[in-house]
């Protein structure tokens, strides 16, 4: 059994690793602090040491110096752990005789793969000859070790196997003779920089053996260091994909594909239903989705035969994915049916547009032996969210739909309701409303305040459109959306930063102390080329500082682009704004693009908070959300707040910040100005 020391001050990730470790059957110690740490080498004697940097008594810097300074010592693999994984601390690690180096949070499973790597480079420089008998030359994974250079020094038979070349034809050469040509040139410099930055790659990758024979492998490659961490050898392990994915590939288009038609049957086609209605909910658009039914194909199979049937339907598939789009996806669902899925769905006369150009395709003679086929269809259209919240609601209303078609003389397309249409003139008419409200600035800016949660006190604001019309307030969950897609939302944002910038100025002039103001960007916002000059243009317009502004981007937006939107909020970061991070934890976004954008500030969506006194499960992922956002020093924030309760157990675990009903709901500019003269603060009991 192979042994880990842990050297960690942090209980909790102590205990997290002592649960993945020992899942793997490792022998686990632990120590809190460097000195003693030292100590119990000697007596625990172990294969693979895990050090925090930052420790009492002696820091992990200090610790492994000292390990490297000792023979003894010197060949235990030491992975060095920290919250601050700024380059010179990564360098340094690497200078001291580190092995290698993971920022905090980090990911277990890569975490556990560097330490299986490490224990097996460890085995490998450690009894040379005896490895190369018992596991390299008897495994059947491939092995190839070269010299810093990269030139061959060893190939296990396992290699010769899979490559067709022997040892003798490629020692001393450069692994560069197996190179498939189907990578360029960044690739294998983003395989170099990881080996050079990090000591291992770890990727799927085309090589080609001696016969000429293209072939995917799955390989792994490590920079093995001597005693001063100096670069002496690489090691790479590698197996054959070949078969893998041969048999991958067929099992996958065997489940999820016609095997008639060649397009997706109905299981894949209620899976990317299902991924288009969770993408629609979070990105704010609609779905359409077609039932569609050949009309009187029975009569083509009974009078021409199943062969001829065939024929048809192949031929309906071929009609219907030429009058798609590429991103929507045509299937059959069983016999004659089939469905369109129309993803990101601006406007409903789309759909009614794809459907009369189903009809007219399908409208023409299928030929075949010298006849003249003809066959039309009936065609139901549901909408996602109108006509359902799940994929069985709106494929069973587009079903009813295409019935209706069936029953009032076929050849047409219907939508689910008459009502639809009742929704579409509503919609019209709040946009027409909207563009209208925007061109002649018939909008107003609420402002809901941020309360610190050690004090009580006001700390910020956040600036709220709102609309009047009517005599009443519209709802900004109906007018939002629709100055999303119709771009309509940028021009939008553009007046609530003039009025917001206005109401910053006006507050200085008055009051003695003036709270920063958050405002919302939009994805349109983050598409335009010129919004840094727009933005800064504004402020300066009316005197109002970047550091007064805060600027609070969603989860969807950011990784729709992540290039990108890191370029433009590093930018704005870079003038003086500060970021904020909004509704997290609703979207799809990886940890390990969170860490890449330079963002300040992480607000707890209100979905984990309205049932924060009675939900487990939402009160862990509040307490995992805090503790990651202030391990990563960021400001955590509360929407949403409204409840003592919640209240309370926000503070017990360390929020930073509330905003909700609970202080105040969202004040015009008067009242807001009101409430910071009086000086109220929360009580926090």
């Amino acid at each position: 059994m192979e042994k880990v020391l842990v050297i960690e001050d942090d209980e909790h990730i102590s205990a997290a690793l002592k649960l993945v470790l020992e899942s793997e059957g490792y022998n686990i110690a632990f120590s809190e602090d460097g000195e003693q740490g030292i100590d119990m080498i000697n007596s625990f004697n172990p294969d693979i040491i895990l050090l925090d940097i930052m420790l009492s008594q002696k820091n992990g810097f200090e610790v492994c110096s000292s390990l490297r300074s000792n023979e003894e010592y010197s060949s235990i693999p030491v992975i060095m752990m920290s919250s601050y994984g700024e380059t010179n601390n990564i360098v340094k690690c690497f200078q001291i005789g580190a092995n290698d180096f993971v920022s905090k949070p980090f990911n277990m499973q890569e975490l556990l793969a560097r330490v299986k790597s490490h224990l097996l480079l460890k085995e490998l420089n450690y009894e040379k000859r005896k490895l190369k008998e018992k596991v390299i030359e008897h495994s059947i994974e491939g092995v190839t070790i070269t010299d810093a250079q990269g030139s061959i020094s060893y190939v296990n038979p396992a290699f010769s196997k899979v490559t067709g070349y022997s040892a003798e034809e490629v020692i001393g050469k450069n692994p560069n003779i197996l190179q498939s040509g189907r990578h360029g040139k960044s690739f294998y410099q983003h395989m170099w920089g990881s080996l050079l930055k990090y000591g291992k790659w770890q990727g799927e990758i085309w090589n080609r053996r001696k016969g000429g024979e293209v072939y995917p492998q799955m390989a792994t490659i490590t920079a093995i260091k001597n005693s001063d961490g100096v670069i002496t050898n690489y090691a790479a392990m590698f197996y054959d994909m070949t078969e893998i994915k041969k048999n991958q590939k067929e099992i996958e288009y065997r489940a999820y594909y016609d095997s008639l038609t060649k397009i997706p049957n109905r299981q894949l086609f209620l899976d990317r239903l299902t991924q288009a209605i969770n993408r629609a909910k979070r990105e704010e658009h609609m779905v359409g989705v077609f039932f569609i039914d050949l009309d009187n194909f029975k009569h083509i199979n009974d009078s021409l035969g199943h062969a001829t049937g065939d024929i048809v339907l192949r031929e309906v598939a071929k009609r219907l994915s030429n009058c798609a789009r590429e991103v929507d996806t045509v299937s059959r669902l069983a016999g004659d049916e089939f469905s369109v899925i129309q993803d990101d769905l601006v406007d409903i006369e789309e759909a009614g547009v794809v459907a009369k150009r189903i009809i007219d395709a399908l409208s023409h003679p299928f030929h075949h032996e010298n006849n003249e086929l003809f066959t039309t269809v009936s065609i139901g259209i549901a909408i996602y969210p109108l006509n359902g919240e799940t994929s069985a609601d709106i494929l069973r209303n587009a079903d009813m739909a295409m019935y209706h078609v069936k029953d009032f003389g076929k050849n047409h397309f219907q939508f689910f309701t008459d009502s639809l249409n009742e929704k579409a003139m509503k919609r019209r008419d709040l946009e027409d409303g909207l563009r209208k409200a925007i061109n002649d600035d018939n909008f107003l800016v609420y402002y809901q305040p941020k309360v610190d949660l050690k004090s009580g006190k006001m700390v910020a604001l956040e600036a709220l459109a709102r609309w009047p019309r009517n005599g009443t307030i519209v709802s900004p969950t109906d007018f939002i959306p629709i100055a999303e897609t119709t771009g309509l939302i940028t021009s939008l944002d553009k007046l609530i930063l003039q009025k917001t910038c206005s109401f910053i100025k006006k507050m200085q002039e008055t009051i003695s102390s003036t709270l920063n103001v958050s405002i919302n960007l939009s994805t349109k916002d983050l598409e335009n080329l010129h919004l840094i000059r727009d933005v800064m243009d504004t402020i300066k317009r009316f005197g109002v500082k970047a550091s007064n502004l805060e600027l609070e981007v969603t989860e969807s937006m950011i990784i729709r682009n992540v290039e990108s939107a890191i370029k433009i909020l590093q930018e704005f970061r870079d003038e003086g704004f500060s970021l904020s991070i909004d509704d997290f934890g609703t979207g799809y976004s990886s940890l390990s693009y969170l860490t890449k954008f330079p963002l300040s500030i992480l607000k707890i969506d209100k979905a984990f908070i309205d049932d924060l006194e009675s939900n487990e499960n939402s009160q862990s992922i509040a307490k995992a959300i805090v503790y990651m956002a202030h391990a990563m020093k960021m400001l955590v924030i509360a929407e949403g707040v409204e409840t003592q309760g919640q209240l309370d157990f926000l503070r017990s675990i360390g929020c930073d910040q509330i905003q909700g009903y609970i202080f105040s709901k969202p004040l015009p500019e008067d009242e807001v100005v009101e409430l910071i003269k009086s000086g109220k603060t929360l009580s926090l009991g």
